[in-house]
């Protein structure tokens, strides 16, 4: 009886043991497959992300909402301002992405953006015309947020007071150099100003350049007016100020140095073609491309059309529609003659009113006038000297380059 009770106490037991025994395989054997399952997940989210990654990532990238803008501080992603929806933004090149590139640094600034919030964008960096420009002498401390703004959309705001050095100084806006681009800071955002002597030598005066016929001998090509110039002397005044380092200032420049809001270097010429007629849309453009020198073309609009001459190398104002039939015809025209032909022009130039030449230098007070009701912001005449901050900005001095001006004529005008 003994023996049978015992064999039923080791039996029960290992009935037991087996039971519990196979409920702990079957929770170990659950927990594993559960594990295993969200290994697995892991793995695919973690492979979705990374996919995403690489789908978003792009040396140039554009912001899909508006977007938090981190900075690194401590090993952690901490929030210091934000970016406006649609802004693109340059961001460090990656050879090989991987999961530790959730945040993407951007390439010109200590800042990150979360890679959920951009996409590539293909709109190709801007122009640095500024990079040109000599910082002005007083440097800007900003309050805390500083904003960023683009033509009055508020871009960035930074949760920091930074300081820059002013590159443009407008009237309610300092313009500065951040992310490698050209933004603008509201005057009521700056804590205090601070002068600093840079020691930098800037323009005082700049030689406006003005030309008109361009033609080649060795083609068999005859010009005798006395505004004609060789290609050879053409090439030889574009090699000296290739040479010695000289910037070939733009009519947005040219306005802005004006106006004393920039400052451009002591090498600065601007190159300027009246009419648009022989040797034009070749000789000057094939030369300024050669050299990659910035020329700007005041167009007679009636006689040509701008289609003619387009090169990345000439900028094109306007000369008047058509007031150039005879010398000093704009003198004789009414002022609202003029405000027509002028409005003509624009439209011909697809809106295009920064600057104004006037025909055979003619002008007066209703002319002056006209112009400066049509919208120009400056306007060139002759005079046969420098261009200064001092002239009124609808009369501008240019050298009129003639076939007989020789190169250290030249030397002269532009130094």
């Amino acid at each position: 009886m003994k023996k049978k009770i015992i064999v039923l106490i080791i039996l029960i037991v290992l009935i037991i043991g087996s039971v519990v025994g196979g409920v702990i395989y079957y929770i170990n054997y659950q927990k594993s497959m559960e594990e295993q399952q969200k290994y697995e997940e892991n793995l695919q989210k973690e492979e979705e992300i990374l996919n995403t990654i690489k789908n978003n990532y792009s040396e140039i990238v554009k912001t899909t909402k508006e977007t938090k803008l981190y900075k690194l501080i401590d090993d952690n992603y901490e929030e210091i301002g934000k970016i406006s929806n649609d802004v693109n933004l340059t961001l460090n090149t990656i050879e090989n992405i991987t999961l530790d590139n959730k945040y993407l640094k951007l390439a010109n600034i200590d800042y990150y953006v979360y890679y959920e919030d951009i996409i590539p964008s293909n709109i190709s960096e801007e122009e640095k015309y500024y990079n040109n420009y000599i910082p002005f002498d007083n440097t800007i401390i900003t309050k805390s947020p500083t904003n960023f703004y683009i033509d009055d959309k508020l871009v960035y705001s930074i949760n920091e007071s930074l300081q820059f050095s002013v590159i443009i100084n407008e009237d309610d806006y300092y313009y500065v150099k951040f992310d490698d681009r050209l933004l603008a800071i509201k005057k009521d955002n700056v804590e205090k100003e601070v002068t600093s002597n840079q020691n930098t030598s800037v323009a005082e005066e700049i030689a406006v350049l003005n030309y008109h016929f361009f033609y080649d001998p060795n083609k068999g090509e005859v010009c005798n007016e006395i505004i004609c110039l060789t290609t050879d002397k053409f090439e030889e005044q574009l090699k000296y100020l290739k040479d010695n380092g000289f910037y070939t200032a733009t009519m947005k420049d040219m306005s802005l140095w004006m106006q004393k809001k920039i400052q451009l270097p002591k090498k600065t010429a601007v190159i300027t073609i009246d009419d648009g007629a022989m040797g034009t849309d070749t000789h000057l453009i094939e030369l300024l491309e050669k050299y990659d020198l910035h020329g700007t073309l005041f167009l007679i609009t009636a006689w040509w059309p701008k289609e003619k001459y387009v090169s990345d190398n000439l900028e094109i104002q306007s000369h008047g529609n058509d007031i150039h039939n005879f010398q000093g015809e704009a003198l004789y025209k009414t002022k609202q003659q003029l405000l027509t032909d002028f409005q003509l022009s624009i439209q011909a130039l697809d809106g295009e009113n920064t600057a104004f030449c006037y025909p055979f230098y003619a002008h007066n007070m209703t002319v002056r006038s006209a112009v400066k009701e049509s919208g120009f912001q400056i306007a060139f005449v002759g005079g046969n000297r420098k261009a200064s901050q001092s002239n009124d900005l609808y009369q501008i001095n240019r050298y009129v380059i003639y076939s007989y001006t020789t190169l250290n004529q030249f030397i002269n005008m532009v130094n």
